[in-house]
């Protein structure tokens, strides 16, 4: 098995960085301030990326099985197994009213009662690896690619780099990614790759399901993850296609030091313009969670009313199909508010609500992975995983690798991203402390809101 080699502890402060808090031109103009510092130790730093990672994991692998299976529709039963379970959902398989290849989905809640499996999903990962491990999957190869430009060309590294390792290592994607990794190959760079202009997948779920490193690696910094979002999502989307990634990353940082899941969801969302359909979305989901918060389905039916039909990418316009960021983020944020905290009902209930579900109790399992922490997530969950995720779309990079070690190449990039951003580590009693500053989320000043007529942009 090939491993992720972890850095060795030594952090460098680029003071160049653009990720680096602003600096008075004139500093006999203007006195510095100090910022209030938060403390978290490096220990539970690292317990809560290790979280987030298998959350992220977990939660992807556990709705797989029902991605797309059910639109316009949620999922009319608890779902109680899962892929990597010991029975490898052999129940669900056999109740199943389709065969394996056949991809004709649910969409009427007549019929929600009904099995209706991605079955080449569980029937491929068994296969391939029978013992252990989570399968590969694109909600997590990006974070991955991700996370590698970082460790290979530092904190800074710029979206058109990026690209260039997109254009080489991506076997396989779709959506947004895949129209913005054209875009890429016929030389159309960031940002334009994700601009409507250039790009129809502009409002789709991409960025969201993939901006989980940059919250990860910014523990109590909003205003550092959404300054890699605005440059980062720029490469496959555009306008609230950006804004879902913000938020998720946003919702990261608060994990870190939030009591509960609904400090997570609030905070989060300040790092969004608020006037955003995005944003007015999620304010939706927050109300109705609190006028009826014992009934997570009345939530989806409201939800499902107001915004179910507002794709506009070409494969989800006028179709049951809806892969637009605002409807599976308000997905998102059910699976939180009404899981409350718990790790099988946060699962799924992002699950259940149908569309993107494998990508939506992702997200919400990695952000709630990252408030419990690694040691938290119960047993029949992470025991399975036995510490292994399997890469087979990444070119040129491991087959393989170790969460653990993942997760710690992770916090390296998040001790330096820290003391680029005016923070601390120091040594008391022979444990690492991080001191942070205080940061408030704060949204982007512009307004970026695709307008559609039909499927088409107006530009």
């Amino acid at each position: 098995m090939t491993k992720i080699l972890t850095l060795c502890l030594t952090i460098t402060l680029f003071s160049t960085s653009a990720f680096a808090r602003p600096r008075s031109s004139d500093s006999r103009k203007t006195a510095p301030t100090n910022p209030l510092m938060r403390e978290l130790d490096y220990d539970t730093y690292l317990d809560k990326v290790q979280g987030a990672w298998l959350g992220k994991m977990i939660g992807v692998t556990f709705g797989a099985p029902w991605e797309f299976q059910y639109q316009n529709t949620p999922i009319g039963f608890d779902i109680t197994d899962w892929p990597l379970s010991a029975t490898r959902m052999k129940d669900y398989r056999q109740r199943a009213s389709n065969k394996p290849g056949d991809w004709t989905p649910i969409t009427r809640e007549a019929d929600n009662q009904q099995v209706h499996l991605v079955h080449d999903f569980i029937l491929d990962s068994e296969k391939e690896h029978p013992s252990f491990g989570i399968p590969d999957n694109d909600d997590i190869y990006i974070n991955l690619l991700f996370l590698y430009c970082m460790r290979r060309y530092g904190i800074d590294v710029d979206p058109v780099t990026v690209a260039r390792e997109w254009d080489k290592k991506i076997r396989q994607v779709w959506h947004a990614n895949d129209a913005g990794l054209a875009n890429i190959r016929k030389g159309i760079l960031p940002p334009d790759s994700g601009h409507p202009r250039n790009n129809l997948h502009a409002d789709d779920i991409d960025f969201q399901i993939e901006s989980d490193i940059f919250g990860m690696i910014a523990p109590g910094l909003p205003q550092v993850s959404n300054r890699y979002g605005e440059r980062m999502g720029h490469i496959m989307n555009y306008g609230d296609g950006v804004y879902g990634g913000m938020f998720i990353a946003a919702m990261y940082t608060q994990a870190f030091f939030a009591k509960n899941i609904r400090e997570v969801v609030e905070n989060g969302l300040k790092a969004i313009p608020a006037q955003s359909l995005y944003a007015q979305t999620i304010h939706d989901v927050i109300q109705w969670h609190d006028q009826y918060p014992n009934d997570w389905l009345k939530t989806w039916h409201l939800v499902q009313a107001k915004w179910g039909e507002v794709d506009h990418c070409p494969d989800g316009y006028k179709q049951p199909f809806n892969i637009d960021a605002k409807l599976n983020g308000a997905y998102v944020v059910m699976g939180l508010l009404y899981g409350d905290g718990d790790w099988y009902k946060t699962m799924n209930y992002a699950t259940r609500a149908g569309q993107d579900a494998d990508c939506n109790p992702a997200n919400a399992a990695g952000i709630l992975g990252t408030l419990i922490g690694a040691h938290a997530i119960p047993a029949e969950y992470g025991e399975p995983v036995h510490n292994t995720y399997w890469n087979k779309t990444l070119a040129g990079l491991p087959d393989s690798y170790e969460v653990d070690a993942l997760a710690g190449d992770t916090a390296q990039i998040g001790l330096k991203i820290l003391l680029a951003n005016g923070g601390e580590v120091v040594s008391r009693s022979g444990k690492l402390v991080l001191r942070v500053p205080q940061q408030e989320p704060t949204p982007p000043s512009n307004l970026e809101q695709v307008k559609w007529d039909g499927d088409k942009p107006v530009l």
